[in-house]
């Protein structure tokens, strides 16, 4: 399935109230969700940067251009993990994996209205 449906789909189901989702992906092409009790992140903006953060602070991210890292700039290569100074953990993933991981951690907690 191409991914703009997936992406709908997991922006516009019901969620238990510890779930809120922010923005507007068919207008503006960036939202995000939040699980307030963890800090669970999905964010995806203008369809060339995903995020996945999970309750223990690992981060997925699409690859970026590069950054700076220890005074140099930093090219993070695919499927390569990058800890910061700080002890964050950034894996560099594709967008399809991302998603996947949202919709898998998300689904947990979708409003099953009876």
């Amino acid at each position: 399935m191409p991914l703009t449906p997936k992406i709908t789909e997991l922006l516009s189901k019901k969620y238990n109230p510890n779930v809120t989702i922010f923005g507007n992906y068919d207008s503006s092409k960036s939202a995000s969700i939040l699980d307030h009790d963890n800090g669970t992140t999905f964010i995806i903006s203008e369809n060339t940067l995903f995020s996945f953060k999970d309750q223990h602070r690992n981060h997925w991210m699409t690859l970026v251009q590069s950054f700076p890292s220890n005074g140099e700039q930093y090219t993070p290569k695919l499927g390569e993990l990058y800890v910061a100074n700080d002890g964050l953990k950034y894996n560099f993933t594709t967008k399809e994996e991302i998603l996947e991981m949202a919709v898998k951690y998300f689904e947990k907690h979708k409003h099953n209205i009876e």
